[in-house]
Formats: structure tokens, C-alpha cells, sequence
């Protein structure tokens, strides 16, 4: 070919493109009014750009998310776009849109066609979607279920969706074409190449779970930051989380991500399960589900102490599982709680499902000596049980899971570990602190054989597990470089706070700022810092509230005597926290200055979360980074009582304490909500 006629082929493919671009920009235009529901004004959203909630409430119709409730507008959205998401993103979307219309036409004629000979009908099928700041848009697809499927309905809520996919829609779906006419959706200006996947009008939860993370202001995309990370499989949760940090990082590179990341995952069809959000994961462990375990919990401590591991065992019992604890004596004075129990014999009883063996021990006290005399005595009469003939499921057969409950200390796992080696089941342990750090706080040092000791038999226990489940994100690094633990084996499961807080009466108004501190006191909690800071400002409006027991008590009471703005409480019941918590403006969390210490998140935290108050810290590490994160109150450096009496001087000038607290609440919701923990907890054990 002549370069003449090169030149004009060239020239009329680009006129016939240019008239084509000019044909279809001029029926975009026009069919944009009704894409968006102009002309039908009762289909148009009441709550578009509001910022949104989703409240709930058993009188509502169940939504497309499966739960009761409704959205609620507690704002305007204030997004404001970008020189980028403004001009060059629509730009870009406008070029690959236009493209992608002219040289797909193939692919389209061809699947249109298998479409109309499976099943007669219509080629196409819109539905109503959320679109940039909850404007509702008509989404286009290739059909590819049958015409008697309901529509507006996600196919996770469909009954056996199966029935419903058409052989071509199998195939169109697995491979992401059922997508491609929202092509013609990018070119009118109601989605874009890279953003969010737009949700169904309905699905309520996902709209509030995206509100909280801005992924409702931007353009929805044809695909996405969470599609290339899970797709069907991910949890609402989940998925606008990862659409909030596609917002955060909007940008040439991260649209650049997501569209090399999307040329992998639609050329395959892993990752696409019929049944939608989360449907994978169900997909994955369905038959053991069904299959209920028997789970054998080893654990220091259990009813009547007032530890979560009861909670964690009658659950598992709640949901059909069969439970039955490896335990001690509870830790009282003997003669008190040790009444009617025999002294070396084992001890059966049935707890509210749970059947609990108690493995003597002998009682735990004061003194290095007595309390390694505590920790082998259980070792061994817990090991010797798991050994013998009685431990054994109720079907006679040995257990599927053992379950290690973080002891106290970590060589209690001998027990566990007797069981793995006996009967070749795993071992789950869950890592409440860290071992043998934890031995700091009676004052061992870490220059001590004791300690030298516990280092050595950790290492060993630690490496035994086949899961460690962290309540810290930041035990990760020291597992893996002080013992040299598999990343792998460890999964990251914070505990949940007992949700006793969440309507606490408003506080009254007067002229006093209360900060109060709950918990155990010992040197690790620091509490001194928190009677320092009291001193400096003993001028100020603010009293301070220690409410707990410890062996640091009479020290710190002595300190504190002459402090009128310090008040102590000593160690309080259960039942009398939620009046006690009312009153505080907002919760102290303080611990020593120390590099390994810093990593564990107390589980003061969640509490403090849970009331829906905000928290003041003079703490390093993890506990820095949830408080950074909630958005709910502020804190400095361990031991750094003058960085504290300012943060608290902050706090009491700051205009946002209302919403410290509202934000506390929320991430508690979000993160140590007591059915969440039980659902992970649930999954990683079987």
C-alpha cells in the first residue's frame, strides 16, 4: 500500500471517528437527564449531597444489605475536586471511554447476540445505583440472569442464585463482560474508568459504611481499588474501607494501580462468587460451618473470674459448637472461693454448656518463688489431664482444635502443646501480651534468670502454635524478629469491649473537668505520671478519678495526699463502672516508658471506646496509633507528665469534645464490637 492511500485510510478513520465522537457526545447529552433521573423526580434521592448514617431499627424494611434500618442526613458532604479528579480523570475517561466503545463493538455485537439466543429478551438491564454524592444514576449491564430474576435485588439475597444465571451470564460475569456497557455510562459522565463500585440504592450500609471514609464524593468506577482486592468476597466493612483509601491516594499512580490490577483479576475468575458481598469467605469455610467442632479451650483462669475467655467459650457453645475448658483453681484466698473444692483432686462442672475441668493448682501469691510454684503446678496437673483417657469430646473422639487462651504465663501452653503432639490437631493461641515482657510488671527485670528463663520457654511455645492471634498490630515485629515466628502464622484480632457504656446518661453540666483512670495500678501503668500532671494543674478546673486495685495503691495514695484534685476509689465491681464512667469527661490511659511494653494495647481502651468517651494518654506505641486513628482524643509520650497536663489543657479548651466522644463510639463499633470479635474468632478456629 502506497503511502497515499495509507494517508487517505487514515484520514477517513479519523473523520469517521471524529463524526462518531460527535454523534455520540450529542446523544449522551441529551440521554443524560434521564440517566439520572431528571425526569423522574420521585426516583431522585432525598439524601443526595448529605453526609449519612445508618441507624437501626427492627420496624424497617429489611434493605438490600440484609438488615433493618435507615439512613439518617447528619450533614453536606463538602468534598471539593481536585485539578486532577476535575479535569485530567474526566479527560482520561472520556478518551478510554470513547475508545473503548469503538473497539469493543465486537465483543459487544457477539455477546449481545449469545444473550438474545439463551434467553429472549431484552440485551440490557439498568438499575438504580448510587452514584458521586449519592445522586442515584441508571447503571447499564448485559443481562445476565433470566427475565423472571427480581430485580434490584443483589444476588447474595437472592434464594439460590444459581437458578437465576443464564449459562452466558455465568461465563460473562466470571470474565467481568456483563460490565462493559457501563462503558457508555463513563462516557455520559455518571461513572468513571477508576473509583468505587456504585452500590445498589438500597443497600443502605454500604452507602453509611463509604460516607465514613469520603468514598461516596468521588465518581463510581467500572472497576476499583477494593475489586482488585477481594471483589465479591470482601465484607461491606471491608470493601469502603478500601474505597476510602482510594480516595485518600487519588491520583495519576493510584488509578494507574487499580487499572493494571484489574488486567489480572478480570482475566480470571477466582475471585467472582455468586452470592456477592462476603460470599466467598462463606464459600470457603460452608462445610465446616456445617460441620459443628469440638473445641478443647486451655486458659489459666475462667468463671467465676471475670475474664473474657467464659464469654468467648458459652458462645461457641451458642453456636454449636462443643466447648470444654482445661483450667485452675480460681485465683482467691483459699477457703473462700476453694470451699467445697477438694485440694489436689480435679474438679468437673457444667457452666452454662461449657463443661470445665479444674486442674489443681497451687494458690497464687506474692513472691517470685510461689508464683513459679502457681504457674508449674497447673503445667503439670493440666498436662498430665489432656494426657489421660478423660479427655475426650463427648462422642469419645479426640478434639478438632485446641484453643490457648494467652496464659499467664505463655509455658501454660504445655498443656496444648501435650494435646498437638498426642493427637496431631492445631493449636490457636491467642496472644493477649506479650511473653516473658509481661513478667516486668511484678518486677523482674530483664537482666534476671527468671526472665532469661520464660524467654527461652516462650520462644519454644510460641513457635509450637499454628496460629498466633495478635491483639496488637504491633506484636507482629516482635514475634517475628525476637523469636523468629512465620508472619504467616499470625492474625491480627484485637479484643472486644464488654458494650455496658453505649448509653450512658449525658453528663450534667458544672463547672469541673473529670478525668478518671480505671483499671489495674501497678508500676507498669504509671499512674504517678497522671498525679504529676495533677500537681501542675491543681489551679485549673480538673479533678482526677483513679478507680482500681493494685500492689502500687497505698504508694500512689500516699503521693497523692495532699492533691485536692485527686481522688482515689479503690477497686470497684462490675456493676458499678457505667455510673462511674457517666461522670468522667473523658478517660486517662497512661504505662511506663518502655520500647517492648508500648506494643500492647490495654484493653482499657475498648472500654473507654465503648462508653463513647474520649481518651487522654501518656503512652507510646499502640495505643498513640487507635487514638491517632478514632480521632478521639490526644496523647503524648510515656512518663511525660508536662506533655500530659497540656494535652489536658487542650482538652478542656477544645470545641470538639462532644465529637471525641462520637468518634471513640464509632470505632469501637467498627473494631471491638463483641459479635465482630466472635465472628473472626469463630472463623480462625475452624
Amino acid at each position: 500500500m502506497d503511502k497515499k492511500k495509507v494517508k487517505r485510510f487514515i484520514g477517513k478513520s479519523v473523520a469517521v471517528l471524529a463524526v462518531a465522537f460527535v454523534i455520540l457526545s450529542i446523544v449522551s447529552k441529551r440521554k443524560k437527564r434521564d440517566t439520572v433521573y431528571d425526569n423522574e423526580p420521585e426516583q431522585k434521592n432525598p439524601l443526595e449531597g448529605k453526609k449519612v448514617i445508618f441507624v437501626k431499627d427492627e420496624n424497617d424494611k429489611e434493605n438490600a444489605d440484609g438488615i433493618r434500618g435507615h439512613l439518617e442526613a447528619i450533614g453536606d458532604c463538602d468534598h471539593k475536586p481536585g485539578l486532577y479528579e476535575r479535569y485530567i480523570k474526566r479527560g482520561i475517561d472520556i478518551v478510554l471511554s470513547f475508545g473503548g466503545l469503538v473497539v469493543l463493538s465486537p465483543v459487544f455485537a457477539l455477546t449481545a447476540l449469545a444473550i438474545k439466543i439463551e434467553d429472549p429478551g431484552p440485551v440490557f438491564f439498568t438499575q438504580k445505583r448510587v452514584g458521586q454524592n449519592k445522586k442515584y444514576f441508571k447503571l447499564h449491564k448485559f443481562r445476565s440472569m433470566k427475565m423472571c430474576t427480581p430485580h434490584d435485588v443483589p444476588t447474595h439475597m437472592l434464594d439460590n442464585p444459581d437458578q437465576y444465571i443464564t449459562k452466558v451470564g455465568k461465563f460473562i460475569r466470571a470474565h467481568s463482560l456483563d460490565e462493559l456497557p457501563q462503558i457508555w455510562d463513563i462516557f455520559v459522565g455518571n461513572m468513571s474508568v477508576i473509583g468505587p463500585r456504585p452500590g445498589l440504592w438500597n443497600q443502605d450500609l454500604l452507602t453509611a459504611e463509604r460516607d465514613k471514609y469520603g468514598a461516596n464524593d468521588v465518581k463510581p468506577g467500572l472497576t476499583g481499588w477494593a475489586q482488585i482486592n477481594g471483589r465479591d468476597e470482601l465484607e461491606i466493612p471491608e470493601k469502603a474501607k478500601l474505597d476510602g483509601e482510594y480516595v485518600r491516594k487519588l491520583g495519576p499512580i493510584m488509578d494507574a494501580k487499580v487499572f493494571l490490577g484489574s488486567l489480572h483479576v478480570f482475566g480470571k475468575d477466582d475471585s467472582v462468587v455468586e452470592g456477592g458481598t462476603g460470599e466467598m469467605k462463606k464459600t470457603q469455610t460452608e462445610s465446616t460451618l456445617d460441620t459443628k467442632k469440638k473445641i478443647l479451650v486451655v486458659c489459666q483462669y475462667y468463671k467465676p473470674e471475670p475474664f473474657r475467655v467464659s464469654d468467648i467459650c458459652e458462645e461457641m457453645v451458642r453456636r454449636g459448637h462443643e466447648v470444654q475448658v482445661v483450667t485452675g483453681y480460681p485465683n482467691y484466698p483459699e477457703g473462700i472461693i476453694y470451699e467445697g473444692y477438694g485440694k489436689g483432686k480435679h474438679i468437673d462442672e457444667v457452666i452454662n454448656g461449657v463443661r470445665v475441668h479444674r486442674c489443681y493448682t497451687i494458690p497464687r501469691q506474692t513472691g517470685s518463688i510461689k508464683r513459679l510454684l502457681n504457674y508449674y503446678s497447673y503445667a503439670a496437673s493440666s498436662t498430665s489431664y489432656v494426657l489421660s483417657k478423660d479427655c475426650v469430646a463427648s462422642d469419645g473422639k479426640p478434639f478438632d482444635v485446641v484453643f490457648c487462651n494467652q496464659l499467664s504465663p505463655v509455658m501454660m501452653a504445655d498443656a496444648a502443646i501435650a494435646y498437638k503432639n498426642k493427637y496431631k490437631v492445631p493449636i490457636v493461641m491467642y496472644c493477649l501480651d506479650l511473653w516473658p515482657e509481661s513478667l516486668i510488671a511484678g518486677g523482674i527485670t530483664r537482666s534476671s534468670i527468671i526472665y532469661k528463663y520464660f524467654h527461652y520457654v516462650s520462644e519454644r511455645i510460641y513457635r509450637k502454635m499454628d496460629k498466633i492471634l495478635i491483639t496488637s498490630r504491633m506484636f507482629s515485629d516482635y514475634l517475628t524478629s525476637e523469636f523468629e515466628i512465620n508472619e504467616d502464622k499470625l492474625k491480627y484480632l484485637p479484643q472486644y469491649a464488654e458494650d455496658l457504656f453505649g448509653c450512658l446518661s449525658p453528663k450534667p453540666d458544672d463547672w469541673v473537668y473529670n478525668f478518671m483512670f480505671a483499671g489495674n495500678i501497678g508500676e507498669i501503668q504509671s499512674i504517678e505520671t497522671i498525679i504529676r500532671a495533677a500537681e501542675i494543674l491543681k489551679k485549673e478546673p480538673v479533678v482526677f478519678h483513679i478507680v482500681g486495685g493494685g500492689t502500687d495503691l497505698d504508694r500512689l495514695k500516699d503521693m497523692g495526699k495532699d492533691l485536692d484534685n485527686v481522688i482515689f476509689y479503690g477497686r470497684r465491681s462490675l456493676e458499678e463502672m457505667p455510673k462511674l464512667y457517666a461522670m468522667a469527661d473523658a478517660m486517662l490511659v497512661t504505662l511506663a516508658s518502655d520500647p517492648i511494653l508500648s506494643l500492647t494495647l490495654p484493653g482499657k481502651v475498648q472500654s473507654y471506646m465503648a462508653a463513647g468517651k474520649p481518651i487522654i494518654g501518656a503512652i507510646d506505641g499502640e495505643t498513640r496509633v487507635v487514638i491517632a486513628e478514632a480521632k478521639c482524643g490526644f496523647c503524648g509520650k510515656a512518663d511525660d507528665e508536662a506533655e500530659l497536663a497540656e494535652n489536658i489543657k487542650k482538652f478542656i479548651s477544645s470545641d470538639n469534645i462532644l465529637e471525641m466522644g462520637k468518634n471513640a463510639r464509632r470505632y469501637y463499633e467498627e473494631n471491638f464490637d463483641k459479635m465482630l470479635f466472635m465472628d473472626k474468632l469463630e472463623f480462625n478456629l475452624i
